[in-house]
Formats: C-alpha cells, sequence, structure tokens
C-alpha cells in the first residue's frame, strides 16, 4: 500500500510541476501579448497623430495631395455636420457651444469660460447683419442722392446764361462737386462690396 501512495504522490508532484511550468509559460506569453498590445497602442495613437497633424495643415491652407485632400474635405463635412448637432443637443438645453473648444456654455456668454474664444449667438449675428445692410443701404442711397444733386446743378449752371469768366468758375466748381459726389458713390460701393 506504501507504494500506491509513493505513487500517487509522485504523480501529483510531476502533475504541479507541469502545471506550474504551463503556469510559467502562460504568464510569460501574457507578458509579451501585454507589451505588444501597448506597442499596437502607441503605434495606432502616433498614427491618429500624423492624421491631425495633416488636417490640421489642411485647415491652415497648405496644399495636400489628390486622396489626402479629398479625406481631409470629408473629415470637414463630417465635422461640420457633428457641430450642428451639437448646437440642437446645447440649443434643446439653453446653451451653444464654443466654436473653438466644443464645451457647451451658457447661450447669454460672449466668450467661453474655459478658453476665452468668442461665443457669437447666432441670434446676435443675424440683427448685426441686418444692421448693416440697412446702414450699406443708407450709404448708397446718400450717394446717389448726391450724385443726382451734382447732375442737377450742373445742368443749371449750363442753362444759365452768364459771362464767360463767371461760366468758367461756375463750370470748375460743379466740376469739382461732380468729381466728389462720384467719388462718394464709388466709395459707398466699395464698402458694399
Amino acid at each position: 500500500m506504501a507504494n500506491f501512495w509513493d505513487d500517487l504522490g509522485n504523480t501529483l508532484t510531476r502533475k504541479a510541476k507541469g502545471l506550474s511550468s504551463r503556469a510559467e509559460n502562460l504568464y510569460e506569453i501574457q507578458k509579451i501579448r501585454n507589451k505588444l498590445s501597448a506597442q499596437e497602442r502607441m503605434t495606432e495613437k502616433l498614427m491618429m497623430d500624423i492624421g491631425k497633424l495633416i488636417y490640421t495643415r489642411y485647415e491652415h491652407g497648405e496644399a495636400v495631395d489628390g486622396e489626402v485632400g479629398a479625406i481631409c474635405e470629408e473629415i470637414s463635412q463630417h465635422m461640420l455636420e457633428a457641430d450642428h448637432f451639437r448646437d440642437a443637443i446645447a440649443a434643446s438645453k439653453g446653451e451653444k457651444f464654443c466654436p473653438a473648444c466644443h464645451k457647451a456654455v451658457m447661450r447669454e456668454a460672449s466668450f467661453c469660460p474655459y478658453c476665452g474664444a468668442a461665443c457669437p449667438t447666432a441670434e446676435l449675428e443675424e440683427k448685426a447683419t441686418d444692421v448693416i445692410e440697412q446702414a450699406e443701404e443708407e450709404l448708397k442711397d446718400a450717394a446717389e442722392a448726391e450724385v443726382a444733386e451734382a447732375e442737377e446743378v450742373t445742368e443749371t449752371v449750363k442753362t444759365e446764361e452768364a459771362a464767360p469768366e463767371a461760366e468758367v468758375s461756375e463750370e470748375t466748381d460743379t466740376q469739382e462737386v461732380v468729381e466728389e459726389a462720384e467719388k462718394t458713390a464709388t466709395e459707398s460701393e466699395e464698402k458694399t462690396e
């Protein structure tokens, strides 16, 4: 019976050593897998960093080749759509998103409390655009009125009969008024463009 127990002990010892050896082997394999996974994650991160760098250059107007440019354009479209979805979510909460850091801020905020960037409100921008358009129309109307007035003065001077010396000085004065009115009209048109 002693042989049985000795054989059983030896068998269990061999099995335990085999299991221990396997466990060590599995542990070593798992350590290698972890190192491999860390290297793969680092590679993916670096590839994403390269992509971000290229996209940042694209945003700043640097030329990129055909395929990369198409991908950058697609990224821009997806980012625009994402911004619209963010704005919709923020609007339902009474907030808006900062255009620089994309964090939610109060709708009344003019500047982002996180990054300090200007956070314009769409309603205020529309009102400002309306005011600018109205001012441009008023300037254009005023310039047209000055031109019309100058033309009337020119016609009046031409029809009046006066001494030759008086005509020369009046024509010079009228010509100066017409030139000034035309200059004002040109400046107004340039401002509206």
